[in-house]
């Protein structure tokens, strides 16, 4: 407890206050008298180094001196845990307002004032219960706040991405917008789908756009076979029974693209990119056979759809194909309409959960500082517990001023007048330091 972090203490921001919670024996006087010898010392000859106010601490339980060791090990953990948690609800409420911390509140009051007039909460925290018990409990509650928060952020961070992703959607170029919000019905309805024939769009930059419409019809020159029966050589067999047909006959003996030559049609244009229709034949069935038992077993078919996005590919064409839904859903504009509604719904949810939940955590933060202190201060000082706990409200850039302060008052063994030195490894008091964002 006598060793705080290094570089004088917790960090400080423009808009945070540091405040020390210290203890010190009241050694026979009254807590009015030690409190009264504290604000003397830090009154800084005029200019204060610090404003002190009084702690009550309630006749919490002692228990035993190996309890005590115990907890004194732990608190130092529990207290940066929950110092953690009051953190990520400072930020979640500044990223969500844009706004600092100042305008969160502990139950209807500044953070300063809530300190300065700090009183145990005797409702939520019985002072009679063990201290074991009392810190589960605040344990126990900042797990539920935590668990609370992150399924608050589960929620805000889906719709965010969800809608991110949309806007990407609607904004990108052709190859990512969909096709029924760039193309309408006028133009789809012309679109061919046959049993042998569909329209593809094809998404081409603009510099290759004369290359496209004198070479498409040549994209995958060997994908559709269109050879037949060889009747060249002789004539007089042609349509007569004979094994030049099936599996005997090599269809791609001729070959070349399922691109129907003419098809061609620009469509739209954003950015450098243009978008093109054009027709293709769908695909072929392979030749089928007779089996032993004089079954006719049919070809498979091999749909030219893929095969052609693949060849057009390697020439930077993006071949996409329409599909007309027969009960259009909502479109992405309407889509991304009601996300933007769902994402400001959550942040506004998260933002009050933020303004409610700070209060109790903040105030559960400082109770497991007063039982700390307690702890502290039984071990340092012995028993009974008979000291003043005062919090410090350091003003800036005077921390190593109030250390020396407070060094002279309780006439530190290790830092003498002489020395004019605190390097922070040592205090013969209780000492706890801290910082509260937006409390300035």
């Amino acid at each position: 407890l006598g060793k705080p972090r290094p570089g004088g203490g917790p960090r400080r921001t423009m808009a945070s206050a540091a405040y020390w919670m210290v203890t010190l024996p009241n050694e026979g006087g009254s807590s009015e008298r030690t409190l009264s010898s504290i604000k003397a010392a830090i009154a800084g000859g005029g200019s204060p180094l610090a404003v002190a106010s009084q702690v009550e601490v309630p006749g919490l339980l002692v228990g035993t001196l190996d309890s005590l060791m115990s907890l004194s090990d732990e608190l130092g953990k529990h207290d940066s845990s929950v110092e953690s948690l009051v953190r990520k609800i400072e930020r979640q409420y500044s990223e969500l307002t844009g706004k600092s911390q100042e305008s969160l509140k502990v139950y209807t009051v500044p953070p300063a004032r809530y300190l300065q007039q700090f009183s145990w909460d005797i409702a939520r925290f019985p002072p009679r219960r063990p201290l074991p018990q009392l810190i589960e409990m605040i344990l126990s509650n900042m797990a539920s706040v935590e668990e609370e928060m992150k399924q608050f952020n589960v929620s805000l961070s889906d719709a965010t991405q969800n809608l991110a992703a949309l806007q990407r959607k609607k904004g990108g170029n052709l190859t990512m917008m969909p096709l029924d919000e760039i193309l309408t019905p006028d133009v789809t309805d012309r679109f061919v789908d046959t049993e042998y024939l569909k329209t593809v769009c094809v998404v081409v930059p603009k510099s290759a756009e004369r290359d496209f419409l004198a070479t498409y019809h040549q994209i995958g020159e060997d994908i559709a076979g269109f050879g037949g029966p060889d009747w060249a050589a002789n004539a007089q067999a042609c349509g007569q029974p004979d094994s030049n047909y099936g599996p005997f006959c090599e269809r791609m003996r001729v070959a070349g693209s399922p691109a129907v030559p003419g098809s061609a049609q620009k469509l739209a244009t954003k950015g450098d990119q243009s978008l093109f229709s054009l027709v293709l034949l769908k695909g072929q069935y392979e030749g089928g056979y007779v089996d032993e038992d004089g079954a006719f077993q049919p070809g498979c078919y091999v749909d030219f759809t893929e095969k052609f996005q693949a060849a057009a590919r390697e020439k930077r064409f993006v071949v996409r194909e329409f599909v007309k839904e027969e009960n259009p859903g909502p479109s992405v504009q309407d889509q991304i309409e009601e996300l933007e509604r769902t994402a400001q719904s959550y942040a506004a949810n998260m933002r009050r959960w933020c303004q409610s939940q700070y209060g109790e955590v903040l105030s559960s933060w400082i109770h497991l500082k007063v039982i700390r202190c307690f702890v502290e201060s039984v071990l340092r000082y012995g028993l009974p517990p008979n000291f003043t706990l005062a919090v410090l409200n350091v003003q800036r850039n005077k921390e190593t001023a109030l250390g020396l302060a407070m060094n002279r008052l309780v006439d530190a063994k290790l830092f003498s007048e002489e020395d004019g030195e605190d390097d922070g490894e040592y205090h013969e008091y209780c000492r706890i330091e801290f910082t509260i964002e937006g409390a300035k």
